[in-house]
């Protein structure tokens, strides 16, 4: 009777239009449904979802971003690396001791 009606019911935490209170009690008893469990797991599954879509949004953000800095950065390597061959050129050509003539 009383008692499985009493181990039928769990303690939540919803808003006031769903709360109910039993009859000398400060808590708040929501009997627990098949329903309400199926809203809860939904409820979860699309934080969950929410979370990977924000998750995936970000990478791809970053790989972008990174994909562009790093595009950047090879082509000013690459104008360093020319510089430097003109730079090596031209030191050879002075180093180079003069040619004997005869």
């Amino acid at each position: 009777g009383a008692q499985a009606d009493l181990k039928s019911w769990r303690v939540c935490h919803y808003s006031a239009s769903q709360r109910r209170r039993m009859p000398g009690s400060s808590a708040t008893l929501v009997p627990e449904t098949g329903v309400q469990r199926d809203w809860e797991e939904r409820e979860f599954a699309q934080s969950i979802q929410l979370g990977i879509k924000s998750l995936a949004q970000f990478l791809n953000e970053f790989e972008n971003t990174t994909r562009t800095k790093l595009a950047s950065l090879n082509s000013k390597i690459a104008r360093l690396e020319r510089r430097m061959t003109l730079v090596e050129a031209t030191f050879d050509s002075v180093n180079q001791p003069p040619a004997a003539t005869s």
